[in-house]
Order: C-alpha cells, then sequence, then structure tokens
C-alpha cells in the first residue's frame, strides 16, 4: 500500500508552496545539525563581538559577509570603547614585573645600555673570528696534511694554489656512491668465485682427489703427533705414485 501524499492543509499558502524542511525533518525525528552562532539575531551577535580583541575581531569579520557588516557595526565599536577602560584597569593589574621582560630572563624590554652591550659583544665577536681567519693555514697545507681531500679543492690556473672546488657534503655523497660501487663489485666477485670452487669441487678430477687425500693425511700426522717429535714428510715419488694408482682407478685399468 503506497503512502498518500501530504494534503493541502500542511501547505501555508493554498498548497502551491512546499513545507519547510527543519519542519518536516523534526517531524519525522531526522536529527538536524545545531546551526552556527552568527545566525542567531543582530543583537546577540554584536554582544558576543563585543568581546573580542581586535585581531580576533578582523580574523571573525573574514569568516562570512554577515560577520563582516556586523563588525563595522558603529554601535560596536562604541560598547568596546565605554568597555576598554575597565579591562585596561583590569590588565594592569595582572602585567608582569619590568625586570622579568629584561635579560637575562627574557629580551622582551631592551634598554639603551642593553643594545650597546650587544652591540660590543657583536663587535667582539667579529674581531675575533677575523684574527682566527688570518691565522688559518693555507688550502695547500691541508691538503699536504691529508686533512682536507684533494677531491674539495682544485688548482687555480693563473696563481697555481688550491681553491674551494666541491663543497664538503657533495664529496661525502660522492665518496658514498663510490663505496657502495666498490662493496657491490667485491660481492658480485666473490658470488662468481664461490660457484667457481663449488663447480671445481663437484666436477674436479683426479687432482683434487690427489690433494684431499694428502692434505687428509698432512692434518692427521699434524694432530697426532707432539710438537718435538720428527715426522718424515712423503717424498714427492710417494705422491706421484698415489696419483698414478687414482688415475688407474678412474680410467677403470684397476677393476676386481
Amino acid at each position: 500500500m503506497e503512502p498518500s501524499p501530504p494534503s493541502s492543509s500542511a501547505y501555508p499558502s493554498g498548497g502551491t508552496e512546499e513545507p519547510d524542511r527543519d519542519s518536516v525533518t523534526a517531524a519525522e525525528g531526522i536529527p538536524t545539525a545545531p546551526a552556527p552562532w552568527w545566525s542567531l539575531p543582530d543583537e546577540l551577535c554584536l554582544h558576543l563581538l563585543s568581546f573580542l580583541d581586535v585581531d580576533d575581531l578582523l580574523a571573525a569579520s573574514r569568516t562570512c559577509h554577515r560577520l563582516r557588516t556586523l563588525s563595522f557595526d558603529p554601535l560596536l565599536h562604541k560598547w568596546r570603547l565605554r568597555y576598554s577602560h575597565d579591562r585596561v584597569g583590569h590588565l594592569l593589574e595582572h602585567r608582569p614585573l619590568l625586570h622579568t621582560l629584561q635579560p637575562p630572563i627574557s629580551t622582551i624590554y631592551l634598554t639603551r645600555t642593553h643594545l650597546a652591550a650587544r652591540r660590543l659583544h657583536w663587535s667582539l665577536v667579529s674581531i675575533r673570528l677575523n684574527r682566527s681567519l688570518l691565522r688559518r693555514p693555507k688550502l695547500s697545507t691541508l691538503v699536504s696534511a691529508n686533512i682536507l681531500p684533494k677531491e674539495c679543492c682544485r688548482r687555480d690556473r693563473t696563481s697555481g694554489e688550491f681553491v674551494w672546488g666541491v663543497s664538503g657534503p657533495v664529496f661525502e655523497r660522492k665518496r658514498r656512491v663510490e663505496v657502495e660501487k666498490i662493496k657491490e663489485g667485491l660481492r658480485v666477485w666473490l658470488e662468481r668465485k664461490a660457484r667457481q670452487i663449488h663447480l671445481r669441487r663437484r666436477e674436479g678430477g683426479v687432482g683434487v682427489l690427489v690433494w684431499r687425500f694428502s692434505r687428509r693425511i698432512k692434518t692427521g700426522d699434524a694432530r697426532s703427533t707432539p710438537n718435538n717429535v720428527y715426522v718424515e714428510r712423503p717424498n714427492k715419488e710417494r705422491v706421484s705414485s698415489l696419483r698414478r694408482f687414482f688415475e688407474g682407478l678412474g680410467s677403470g685399468r684397476l677393476g676386481g
């Protein structure tokens, strides 16, 4: 069953206009968003604006056209001038003491003595810095002493002296990139070497077997004998005979 349309008595002027949206939503029980405070009457808005300072009033006037119009109301500024005497008297009682605004606690209030002392301090600092710069060593001395890398400097063609070339951070980044390239190259080379060694051990011939056997004999003799006992080393003929034996075993000539 379809709902029946609203009757014509719900419309204020003979049913030609639509009902108010707020009244319809209130009748349906749908919660509505709260209205902003500048939608209040002008008297209440002016009363609220009278409590704002000048900077806050300027920020509020830039939010919408209605507040901008109300901020230029002469009645508002008349109220502000009337209440300014009371505000100044209240704020003067709570102002901070003068010595809390002066150095060394704070630098809000500076007298002529403080300004003169500050100028004297900076002049002494500049004099000390100029003397230190005059006593600094030359770039050629720093480069020869390996304090400054040579890549950061370049040689002047006219005078032949070292002058600043590349800045320190740029050189450090360049050196870091070069170190990373070297590490990557070493990693690739070691991986290739490891694969070659593994392939050689897996596909090694008789020579690898002889080398393993002789190495095992040497390590076994070194572990079983004390340090002060002389052990006779296998001569070249014995090694060659072992090699011929393993070669024949590999070729199948010494079968059964």
